[in-house]
């Protein structure tokens, strides 16, 4: 995977996962030697604590929450996909990035819940992000962790190795 690092005018650190892809935008003003000791210490913390989960674990899943959240897709495939790692179509079909069953459980249970929530409401609004929040009241911290998990994946880069723009 691919990490991108921009410093950008602002104040706080933003991030954008993609299958193949993190970016990470830090404010200007962040002493990089700084950035660098922090991300070492979620290398240390997260390198053993996360698992991948095998497929038949994916699937079982898929089937508690489209009963959690009352949905029925007609049809959900794993299928390799560049940029997204799923999508919701309007005929009732879900697929999911092959590649997802690579990354940590929490996270994979949130991608499935985002997704299978656009059944309910198929825009990403307020209305979305607060059903999001009752179903899955952690939603924004298993990103966070997600992308603290990819970067310790990179264990043993500096972050003089990563791409800083």
């Amino acid at each position: 995977m691919r990490i991108v690092i921009e410093k950008a005018d602002r104040k706080s650190i933003a991030y954008s996962l993609e299958p193949q892809k993190l970016t990470v935008l830090i404010p200007k003003d962040v002493i990089t030697g700084l950035l660098e000791k922090t991300l070492s210490v979620a290398n240390r913390t997260l390198m053993n604590n996360e698992e991948t989960i095998p497929r038949k674990e994916f699937y079982h899943m898929l089937n508690n929450w489209t009963e959690k959240l009352q949905v029925k897709p007609k049809k959900i495939q794993l299928k390799s996909m560049k940029s997204k790692w799923a999508s919701c179509s309007q005929s009732k079909t879900v697929m999911f990035n092959s590649s997802i069953t690579s990354m940590p459980k929490e996270f994979v249970e949130y991608v499935v819940c985002h997704e299978l929530l656009h059944f309910k409401v198929p825009k990403h609004n307020k209305l979305f992000r607060n059903l999001l929040s009752a179903y899955m009241p952690d939603w924004q911290e298993r990103i966070s962790r997600t992308i603290d998990y990819v970067l310790a994946q990179n264990n043993g880069k500096k972050l003089s190795e990563l791409h800083i723009v």
